[in-house]
């Protein structure tokens, strides 16, 4: 019966909804069902591009990092402010971003 769990059920991923305290629903494919409108949403509440010493910057509004580069501040909202994990397929290996994953799918392409 899903959704009926006993106390203290872990299904080993380590991701439960901050909500309900359940487990989220696994896909077809072992992955958790990330929703990465969701997650681009989040992003851009997150960033701003502003001027800091005369200069553009992208701002994280979460801790107040700053990057020239709306790559490297999207790697790090990902990384540190949305918890989310892309699990590996091959390896089992959780990345924590899409940027880490496409690399870490690339040691196993010349693997």
């Amino acid at each position: 019966d899903y959704g009926n769990y006993e106390e203290g059920y872990d299904d080993g991923s380590g991701m439960i909804d901050p909500n309900t305290g359940m487990p989220i629903a696994a896909g077809a494919d072992g992955n958790k069902e990330i929703d990465f409108n969701l997650v681009d949403a989040e992003i851009e509440r997150l960033t701003a591009l502003t001027t800091v010493d005369g200069r553009r910057v992208w701002l994280c509004l979460g801790c107040r990092y700053t990057h020239d580069k709306k790559t490297n501040i999207t790697r790090h909202v990902e990384a540190k402010h949305i918890e989310f994990t892309i699990k590996c397929q091959i390896c089992g290996r959780g990345l924590t971003n899409r940027e880490n994953f496409r690399k870490h799918m690339k040691d196993h392409t010349y693997a």
